[in-house]
């Protein structure tokens, strides 16, 4: 059966980056910023048939009536995936990298438990002002304002550690600032985690001919660069008001400021 790779982080974190580089491997397709997650959440409370909202709603698939609604709503997931055209004949791996599907690791742990989460990790400071500069509208418009960013960012990454805590899933992180230091063992950690053979293809993923459908598509186009690494700094002065909203991500994360 296919099976998705969900590739998470938050925007400008450089998953489309690692999605360009996953796909341009001959068993695994790329499927860009899929909305069925999403789809799924906004109708989960009529799929569940619940008078809770999401996610209230999910704890009810526990009752003995209602467990097999859980294959429905991975079936509701594939069955898009394949009437979209996603995969090839011989291709049953497919990426996922909608943005902020990472609030949604739960749904995605009940449906898919045996997915792969890859979560792709960048400077706090470096994806807040890439967002704001880059107006990121996902989450009702979230970088209109700086400080909104960074509370955004805060709150999405405090959820992302509890799932951490609470859930088995097969989760790999990788920092961006890693792949750009050293692309090929980065990439080689990222197939072994996936259990997908190496291939020199992914480390030229400016070579991929499949169109990356996002505010990166430029520079996914291009061969690595190091320019967008600690691009803070530029605006140092001007991100004094969110450096307390930021610095236990920062801190948590093994990152500094300078």
């Amino acid at each position: 059966e296919e099976r998705p790779i969900f590739i998470v982080g938050f925007t400008r974190s450089g998953t489309s980056m690692v999605e360009q580089m996953l796909s341009n491997h001959p068993d695994i397709s790329g499927g860009d910023e899929l909305f069925y997650i999403l789809d799924i959440a906004n109708r989960a409370a009529q799929l569940v048939g619940s008078r809770e909202l999401y996610p209230e709603c999910l704890a009810e698939l526990i009752q003995p009536s209602k467990r097999d609604l859980i294959q429905n709503l991975r079936r509701d997931y594939l069955t898009k995936a394949r009437m979209a055209g996603i995969l090839e004949p011989t291709v049953k791996r497919f990426t996922d990298k909608m943005p902020l599907n990472e609030v949604h690791l739960g749904l995605i742990n009940l449906m898919f438990p045996e997915a792969e989460i890859v979560h792709v990790i960048r400077h706090p400071l470096d994806v807040v002002l890439s967002s704001f500069f880059n107006d990121a509208r996902h989450g009702g418009f979230f970088s209109f304002d700086l400080v909104a960013a960074a509370e955004h960012y805060a709150m999405v990454a405090d959820l992302v550690e509890h799932y951490k805590d609470v859930l088995d899933m097969k989760y790999h992180a990788v920092r961006y600032e890693d792949i750009v230091g050293n692309i090929e063992k980065k990439t080689r950690e990222m197939l072994d985690f996936l259990g997908q053979p190496w291939d020199p293809r992914c480390v030229d993923f400016h070579l991929n001919k499949r169109y990356a459908r996002t505010a990166s598509y430029a520079q996914v186009s291009e061969k690595l660069y190091k320019d967008a690494m600690f691009r803070y700094k530029k605006y140092r002065k001007h991100i004094d008001e969110i450096l307390p909203i930021l610095q236990p991500h920062i801190e948590r994360l093994g990152y500094d400021v300078k």
